[in-house]
């Protein structure tokens, strides 16, 4: 056998083993397969934690901005009577935000993906203005970190305020409050009057009193 045949051969063996069978890349396709269904579920969780975190973030952020609010409103912690009924620059972002804007980045949750009614995706409340609460108050049989300031609401659900009317019938509190935007095990995130933020499921915020409404205020001092 002359060298050129063998050099022939040679190079011939050589293409052949390194080529893949179709079994060898079936087996590879299907371990690459394996892989991402496994990490699929971990990249999902990722994505859905920082959403919770960000709308965590922006509650913080809008607590911040009722602080402020509330020590040039006499201790309001919001403007009452302002939502959806209201021309868009008249709603109470307009007079809380700086620079101005009836929809600001912030009352938008990222996992709120169903493009929510009106730009916004919390609800104040109302509770507060109507029995005439404000910042540094003795509220009624609890603490600040019992009461919500703010909490998330349905994306379907266009104005910006629980009052105790909604609260009492019980099909309006579901028209209007999402208890599971985050999930079943974590429900909502919930902005509470003392400025801290925290995520509830329904089970655990009915648990014990009514983190949304309470006694009468004058009612609730004359028993004291």
């Amino acid at each position: 056998m002359d060298v050129a045949t063998e050099s022939r051969r040679s190079g011939v063996s050589c293409r052949a083993r390194g080529a893949f069978s179709l079994v060898e890349l079936l087996v590879v396709i299907g371990i690459i397969g394996i892989l991402i269904s496994l990490l699929l579920p971990s990249l999902a969780a990722a994505r859905n934690h920082a959403r919770r975190v960000q709308c965590e973030s922006n509650l913080r952020s809008v607590g911040q901005l009722f602080y402020a609010y509330a020590n040039e409103s006499r201790g309001w912690l919001y403007p009452p009577l302002r939502g959806a009924g209201k021309p868009r620059e008249e709603r109470w972002p307009v007079f809380v935000f700086k620079p101005a804007k009836w929809n600001p980045p912030a009352l938008l949750c990222p996992s709120d993906v169903e493009d929510p009614a009106e730009e916004h995706s919390y609800i104040i409340n109302d509770h507060l203005f109507e029995h005439g609460i404000k910042l540094g108050d003795k509220l009624p049989n609890r603490s600040s970190s019992e009461v919500i300031l703010m909490g998330e609401k349905r994306s379907d659900y266009p104005d910006y305020y629980m009052d105790s009317e909604a609260t009492r019938r019980r099909t309006d509190y579901y028209s209007r409050v999402e208890p599971y935007r985050h999930g079943l095990k974590l429900g909502s995130n919930y902005l509470f009057m003392d400025g801290h933020v925290e995520h509830q499921n329904e089970r655990e915020s009915l648990a014990g009193v009514d983190p949304w409404g309470f006694p009468d205020k004058s009612k609730a001092q004359l028993n004291e």
